[in-house]
This record gives structure tokens, C-alpha cells and sequence, in this order.
């Protein structure tokens, strides 16, 4: 479950559903991990979408890759995962 969101255009687009606030090459995507995220109830759940840790010293901070048609990353959604709850739900595009 998603409980907060250090973007504000993710939690506009999570609130809203309006995919123009993002590139239109990869906005479905990134709802679509939204969508799953907040679904997600155990952290084997954030492996099998593709999740992983970002810091192996600081095991509750996870990424999901975002890509363009499933083939080129753009970024990731970033989020602190601990005890089935989302929270700090975070956009980072790379430059």
C-alpha cells in the first residue's frame, strides 16, 4: 500500500490518474508501477516486478526500473518499503 509520496507529480498522477504530467512514452508505465506498488503486501511481491534494493545497507529502499517500450531505462520509482507499506514514493529521470 502507498502511504506517501516524496514527488508531487507522482502523487498528483496517482491521485488524479492524468498520465500528461509525465512523457507520454513512458507515463502508462510508471502508473502501471503505481498501481502494483500499492497492491504489493510482502517485499518478495517487489522482486517479481522487477524491484530492487538500492543500498545493501539500507534494506527497506527500493527501486523498480522505468523503461521506454520495455527496452531502454529512463529511471526508476524509488520508495522506503517496510512492513507491506509504501511510503516516500519517488520519480528519479535519468539526465
Amino acid at each position: 500500500m502507498i502511504v506517501s509520496f516524496k514527488s508531487k507529480k507522482l502523487e498528483t498522477l496517482w491521485m488524479t490518474g492524468d498520465l500528461t504530467l509525465l512523457p507520454s512514452t513512458y507515463a502508462w508505465e510508471v502508473a502501471e508501477i503505481l498501481d502494483l506498488l500499492n497492491a504489493v503486501t510482502v517485499v518478495k511481491d517487489l522482486e517479481l516486478l522487477g524491484g530492487f534494493i538500492l543500498d545493501e545497507y539500507k534494506p527497506n529502499q527500493w527501486a523498480v526500473t522505468v523503461t521506454v517500450n520495455n527496452v531502454e531505462p529512463i529511471g526508476s520509482v524509488t520508495c522506503h518499503y517496510f512492513d507491506g507499506r509504501a511510503s516516500e514514493v519517488d520519480l528519479n529521470e535519468f539526465s
